[in-house]
């Protein structure tokens, strides 16, 4: 596999919660072109396809257009953290998280119910 040309990305420049490492050396990341979770390969993200364009599953498969190599397929993934500084950052970040206010939920008068048609019919 090839890469795309694409200088590198730092794994320290991805959010955490992008990036998932374990001990058992197995990496994941969101592609950065379109989010689906792709391991890493030679220090590149494994090669897949383009999701289709909106819409496009309810065409016959025959009219379907083919589905392209996604634009972050074999980008260079350069890992210069390690699993605990990793998992510090994410631990941090989820912290931080928690720690937003919440929205205030404000209460909306109902409206009033529509008298029925024998009501109606009663009023004439």
């Amino acid at each position: 596999m090839r890469h795309n040309g694409r200088p590198p990305i730092l794994a320290s420049s991805v959010a955490p919660n992008l990036l998932s490492m374990s001990e058992h050396g197995c990496t994941l990341i969101a592609c950065p072109s379109c989010g689906v979770w792709k391991s890493i390969k030679r220090g590149m993200v494994t090669a897949h396809r383009a999701p289709y364009e909106p819409g496009a599953e309810a065409w016959p498969a025959e009219f379907r257009p083919p589905r392209q190599r996604c634009a972050g397929s074999g980008q260079r993934v350069r890992l210069d953290l390690s699993v605990a500084e990793w998992e510090a950052r994410l631990a941090d970040a989820s912290r931080q998280a928690g720690q937003r206010r919440r929205t205030r939920v404000i209460p909306r008068p109902k409206p009033p119910v529509a008298p029925s048609v024998r009501q109606l019919a009663a009023a004439r």
